[in-house]
């Protein structure tokens, strides 16, 4: 992939290095990876990070990708939104996003890099990350420098969750913080020593004391979601983890087996164009139905 940008007037005696930071967004790794590969040119020669520019000069990097590590592997995919720099998908429930050293194989990265592969690219990176049993909205990168502009720049992330239970009020906020159980225990707890955690929540609706909520993260702590809601005694539908025994039940009365919750909104500028774009997922017919919703 090769990255340009022509000088302007105003740009006369400024260092290189400024450029390919704050024009060209190279994050401090491409950048070191860039000089290793003697990738930096300007005007068609080698030139020094610190050198100065002058209006017209061509500042051109060529970054080549790594492949990842992982297999790909040919299967079905939902595809929000495609173009040379992004891959956007509708993670379904059940999947494992992202291959790990005891499961190199059959997770839905292990899917997108075939696809990827298949269509001309030459990288995979996850931008955002969902739990096995989450779905929706997965943000997708096809090279290292769209995942560098894109990490930390999503401006919207809102979820789709059904409890059991219902809220007293129409929407409201949780900032209790949150820590391990134990040391070695997975789960969550909230508990006055824990991180820093905010929860926003809005109810859309209700039906035979199960609730559906529009929940938004400030902070992004492992479970954040399930443990928040569960602590205001509206746990998660089909939440085997942080469940009770009465949603569990009201769980397996309606044909829900994995955990009631969706990434089903995220809005974020393109890495090029800089255009906002908003992609939407969320749960199935069934359950919108169930509580008469339309998004």
């Amino acid at each position: 992939m090769e990255l340009s940008y022509l000088a302007a007037p105003e740009d006369e005696g400024r260092a290189l290095k400024s450029i390919l930071r704050n024009e060209l967004r190279l994050s401090t790794t491409l950048l070191r990876r860039l000089k290793a590969a003697n990738g930096l040119t300007l005007n068609g020669l080698p030139a020094p990070v610190n050198a100065s520019v002058r209006p017209g000069d061509r500042v051109c990097v060529l970054l080549t990708e790594t492949p990842p590590e992982y297999p790909p592997e040919a299967g079905p995919l939902s595809v929000l939104y495609e173009d040379e720099f992004l891959l956007v998908l509708d993670k379904p429930q059940g999947i494992i996003l992202h291959p790990t050293h005891s499961r190199f194989t059959g997770t839905l990265l292990n899917r997108a890099w075939d696809h990827i592969l298949r269509s001309g690219g030459d990288g995979c990176h996850a931008v955002n990350r969902l739990d096995r049993d989450t779905g929706g909205v997965v943000l997708l990168a096809k090279n290292a420098w769209a995942h560098s502009v894109l990490s930390g720049a999503v401006e919207e992330k809102r979820y789709l969750a059904a409890v059991c239970g219902v809220p007293e009020e129409p929407s409201g906020s949780v900032t209790l913080p949150i820590r391990r159980q134990s040391e070695t225990d997975m789960k969550r707890v909230c508990a006055p020593d824990g991180q820093s955690a905010r929860t926003d929540w809005r109810l859309l609706s209700v039906r035979e004391g199960l609730s559906l909520l529009e929940l938004r993260l400030y902070t992004g702590r492992t479970h954040q979601i399930r443990v928040h809601c569960a602590s205001m005694g509206w746990p998660l539908l089909g939440d085997r983890l942080y469940g009770t025994a009465v949603s569990l039940a009201r769980s397996q009365a309606l044909g829900i087996g994995l955990q009631a919750l969706w990434c089903s909104r995220m809005v974020f500028p393109h890495p090029l164009t800089g255009e906002l774009l908003r992609l939407e997922a969320g749960p199935s017919a069934e359950i919108l139905s169930f509580f008469d919703f339309i998004p």
